[in-house]
């Protein structure tokens, strides 16, 4: 490249501000959930009473979390009254706090404190009272001013007791929310004092509290001043300074898009691929996406905008990507959509084969459904191996059913598996067959374990039977045991008794009864998913995601109305997991299933399946539930 054309290119900053493409009030929004999702504003200890507050806070300077809590404590148990700790003999009330350190400083501090209240209380006509209640009449910029007026609190110290003891919309800036804060660029680092004002410019009144709390859950835990734990972070999204922390290691690197919720990346962490950055501009699944794979860049943009430039600008520890991955949108080709061969997002495969060839990925992952391959007469997988083709890769596709691999679903899928010519080893990778029987049939001398039943996956451990309209987006269990994204939609008698006569598999698509074996593609319309097997509500968002293959511990984000397409929309794991496992064959240069037995797998498609579509009656739902890519 000659000096003029280097010094008119984009530099990683200017790129790096391309690929997120966010405003800081877009940030800050979805930091606050995320870190909701994360820290669900555990306590910190605070208290309602303004005057116990400022004492705590006090106590809490430069004094580990667990110390101060119980000096703290120990302070009340000694002193039940405040006018006993204003009127403590000054070394006694030093030993109280000695744990704490410097225990002369804060004595002092604390006696201060408490006698200029007393005084205050005194000149507004209520001698002998030591309280702070007076401030919940005043507005929040006296209310501000006359805190600040105590001694030993600032704007810190008085913004907190003003969010925790008075209710008061404001936000609180104290080491750890300016450390994250400046790490994840949403304001200028300050010289001196902290300015509050710069922070009340990006985040919202109402949310002062909630970010404040998670904030320093996040300070302590992740975001550390020193050693910070980038790589576990849900924030490396937006955080310049964690993406240059993170440094490669021995596991390959995939980028995916059309991530959604991340099944596709999920299965591939599984195997062993370390996903860098994933691609998905639609909001909800992408904050899922960030809450379940921290250390992952998620970029919340259109992938035609996103260039190999842009994936190295926040990743720059990546050096040689072994994968690109994804399952472009399908609507256009299901069988349960409209199949409209002139549909744009048809073509959006080339994106990815684009961004595959720019980064020189060795290998490429799509998904997508079997109808693809014939759309009133044009064979799109074709185009698709064509395009591959063009870009110096060696395409092989294989039709395959989720229930082979231990997915508990008639769900088709059809898998593209491609190597780079010049990096193949002579080895190709292809789809392999699962490891399970995927028809439960009677008759069938596989020798493989049957894949687990609806009935089964529903009834493992940590998953109650709740009723219709139970809400348990977080409910605690026993033993520790959390359940997410539990909640049941509440329905009225009539739809309840008209769910309670379906019989398991049958009813409209409405109202599907899943069967007690296996499900058909697990698809949500209108926002609700289908029946359960036996119980007369339809399945919660936890339950599909079940039966999908995801974990427990696995969380979906956004509104209850937002998470079943999400769930109905990823790749099932253990899907993703096997292409992965087979791509990590091929680099570690291991023998593998032939093509023949691929494709005479006894309990799977039939060798005939690769050139035909599936039953209609097992896919008359496959693809709906990829509607939106």
């Amino acid at each position: 490249m000659d000096t003029q054309a280097r010094n008119t290119s984009p530099d990683r900053s200017t790129l790096r501000t391309e690929a997120i493409g966010l405003s800081s009030g877009e940030v800050v929004e979805r930091v606050d959930e995320l870190l909701e999702v994360a820290y669900r504003s555990a306590s910190l200890g605070n208290v309602d009473d303004p005057v116990a507050e400022a004492i705590y806070i006090l106590l809490s300077v430069q004094t580990r979390e667990a110390v101060y809590k119980r000096v703290f404590q120990e302070l009340r148990t000694r002193y039940p009254t405040w006018h006993e700790v204003l009127d403590a003999d000054r070394a006694e009330l030093e030993e109280v706090v000695r744990s704490a350190g410097f225990q002369e400083r804060r004595a002092e501090g604390i006696q201060k404190f408490l006698g200029k209240v007393l005084e205050d209380n005194a000149r507004r006509g209520k001698p002998g009272v030591i309280s702070l209640d007076y401030l919940r009449e005043m507005p929040d910029e006296e209310v501000l001013a006359e805190l600040e007026s105590l001694p030993g609190l600032g704007p810190k110290t008085a913004r907190c007791i003003m969010t925790y003891s008075l209710g008061r919309d404001v936000f609180a800036v104290d080491t750890h929310v300016s450390r994250i804060f400046h790490r994840l660029g949403l304001v200028p680092r300050e010289k001196g004092k902290v300015d509050h004002s710069l922070y009340e410019k990006v985040v919202p009144a109402a949310m002062g509290q909630r970010l404040h709390v998670n904030l320093i859950h996040h300070g302590r835990a992740i975001c550390r001043t020193q050693k910070p734990a980038c790589g576990s972070c849900p924030l490396i999204s937006f955080c310049a300074v964690g993406q240059g922390e993170l440094r490669s290691d021995a596991r390959p690197v995939a980028v995916e898009l059309f991530a959604g919720a991340g099944g596709l990346a999920l299965g591939f962490q599984e195997a062993g691929f370390r996903v860098a950055v994933a691609v998905e501009m639609e909001r909800n699944a992408a904050q899922t996406h960030r809450a379940n794979h921290p250390g992952t860049v998620v970029l919340e943009r259109d992938v035609n905008k996103i260039t190999a430039d842009h994936v190295r600008a926040v990743a720059p520890w990546v050096g040689e990507v072994a994968a690109v991955i994804g399952g472009p949108p399908c609507q256009g080709y299901s069988i349960a959509g409209k199949r409209d061969p002139d549909d744009a997002k048809n073509v959006l495969f080339k994106q990815q084969v684009r961004l595959a060839s720019e980064l020189e990925a060795r290998f490429v992952v799509i998904e997508n459904v079997p109808g693809m391959r014939n759309i009133k007469g044009i064979r799109f997988h074709e185009a698709v191996e064509q395009e591959l083709r063009e870009h110096g890769y060696n395409p092989d596709h294989r039709v395959v059913k989720a229930s082979n691999y231990g997915v508990p679903q008639l769900r088709w899928r059809l898998i593209f598996t491609a190597q780079l010519l010049h990096k193949s080893s002579g080895d190709e990778p292809r789809m392999p067959p699962g490891d399970y029987c995927g028809d439960r049939r009677d008759q069938c001398q596989c020798g493989r374990d049957w894949v687990p039943t609806v009935l089964e996956v529903l009834g493992r451990p940590g998953l109650p039977e709740l009723d219709s309209g139970e809400v348990a987006e977080y409910r605690l269990l026993e033993e520790g045991v959390v359940l997410l994204n539990g909640s049941t939609m509440k329905h009225g008698r009539k739809v309840i008794d008209k769910i309670a006569g379906i019989e398991p598999g049958k009813g409209p698509i409405s109202y599907r009864r899943l069967h007690l074996d296996l499900a058909r593609t697990i698809v949500a319309g209108h926002r609700a998913l289908p029946v359960h097997p036996t119980l007369h509500r339809t399945i919660s968002v936890r339950e599909a995601a079940r039966i999908q293959g995801f974990r427990d511990d696995y969380v979906f984000c956004g509104s209850r109305g937002k998470q079943p397409l999400q769930v109905a929309n990823a790749v099932p794991p253990a899907l993703g997991e096997a292409a992965a496992r087979e791509l990590i064959r091929v680099i570690e240069k291991r023998p593998g299933s032939s093509l023949l037995e691929a494709e005479h797998d006894p309990c799977g498609p039939p060798a005939t399946l690769q050139l035909l579509l599936p039953p209609r009656e097992e896919q008359e739902e496959g693809g709906a539930s990829r509607a939106a890519g």
